[in-house]
């Protein structure tokens, strides 16, 4: 009787263990990610994340200012197992090509559009973070939107450059700059707590800002003032003819500015309790909201 009782607790337990070992091998198997270069014009080359099915719906992750494809690792590990993720560098940060010019959000654009083509993407839904949504509304303004599907918008206002230039923003802003050229690592490492509001260990934070200090203090200084000083990229919202939604953090300095935005048929949440790097603080959150929205309003647009 005991013997048969031992025999069967084996016979369970391993069961239990072979169950363990499928998961985890269709799980490590439906999560292929490749790091990878893509030239995309003769003098750029964008460092990218290719994670998950490339039949599946495409999701394109466009980081802020000064940070790397990385950032986007809490959707790459979670969403990448039932979509198509392509995250990547921007020119002049990470680990794509360093430029000494022609750094605005009209060049990273063309770069994305090209990304598009060069990848043979799919109507990818557009994911713009912080200096990425200036890049999402500059890809409308130049390229429209029949290539892509939908655009989500994190955390930022398209900027109004200097035609709604506000003395004492700009004040505070130009006034942070000498420390930045001079003090760059601890310049960044100052600015982590005004990004994240969950606060970083100190393996995530040293990866963080060794990734952003790959952009010269001169070129970040340079991309900060287009896309705080630079052109009206307001005019993009009313060629926005595809599902939008605006992710807002909770603790937003601007949140009501963001919320009012004149985005034809925009969707908005806030995260309560998140930062500016919402995806980041609030993965679980953030990620449910993307999926609702991709499920509720974009147009599935698998291969």
């Amino acid at each position: 009787m005991e013997s048969n009782q031992r025999r069967m607790a084996f016979i369970i337990s391993s069961v239990f263990v072979v169950v363990f070992l499928m998961n985890n091998l269709i799980f490590a198997v439906s999560l292929s990610k490749t790091d990878t270069l893509v030239t995309v014009s003769d003098e750029v080359t964008l460092h990218v994340i290719d994670a998950g099915p490339s039949e599946a719906q495409t999701l394109v992750l466009i980081p802020g200012w000064p940070f790397a494809a990385e950032i986007w690792n809490k959707q790459i590990t979670t969403l990448g197992d039932r979509y198509h993720i392509v995250a990547f560098d921007p020119r002049s940060q990470g680990r794509s090509t360093i430029l000494n010019h022609s750094n605005s959000p009209d060049f990273r654009a063309s770069d994305i559009s090209n990304l598009i083509k060069k990848m043979n993407l799919h109507k990818p839904v557009l994911v713009g973070w912080s200096q990425g949504v200036q890049d999402v509304a500059a890809y409308v303004m130049n390229y429209g939107t029949n290539e892509i599907s939908g655009i989500v918008l994190v955390d930022a206002t398209v900027s109004a450059g200097a035609a709604k230039l506000d003395c004492k923003d700009a004040a505070m802003t130009f006034g942070r700059m000498p420390f930045y050229v001079s003090n760059q690592r601890e310049y960044l490492e100052g600015m982590m707590p005004y990004i994240f509001n969950k606060q970083l260990s100190p393996s995530e934070l040293n990866t963080i800002v060794n990734a952003a200090l790959q952009t010269p203090n001169s070129i970040g200084l340079a991309n900060l003032m287009l896309d705080f000083f630079g052109k009206d990229y307001r005019p993009a919202f009313k060629r926005i003819n595809v599902p939008t939604l605006l992710i807002i953090a909770g603790i937003a300095p601007n949140k009501d500015e963001q919320m009012q935005q004149p985005i034809p048929n925009a969707t908005t949440a806030v995260v309560e309790g998140a930062g500016h790097a919402v995806f980041y603080d609030e993965p679980a959150k953030f990620n449910e909201l993307l999926v609702q929205f991709l499920k509720e309003r974009v147009t599935e647009t698998k291969r």
